[in-house]
């Protein structure tokens, strides 16, 4: 196992990773654009009561 190859792997196909990929922590552009739109589409959340954000018109109080 070469220096730049490490235990790493993609989060979405867990897939190894080298360290010096251009798509580092992914494996692929494929695997990046598939964990950005699951951002966007808000699949992934941060556990907890929202925070109140004051002056928000959308806050609920």
């Amino acid at each position: 196992m070469s220096e730049a190859t490490s235990l790493f792997r993609c989060p979405v196909c867990k897939k190894s990773v080298d360290r010096d990929n251009e798509n580092f922590p992914f494996c692929s552009d494929r695997c990046r654009t598939t964990d950005l739109g699951r951002w966007a589409a808000g699949d992934y959340r941060i556990a907890g009561e929202p925070a109140h954000i004051p002056n928000d018109p959308d806050s609920e109080l």
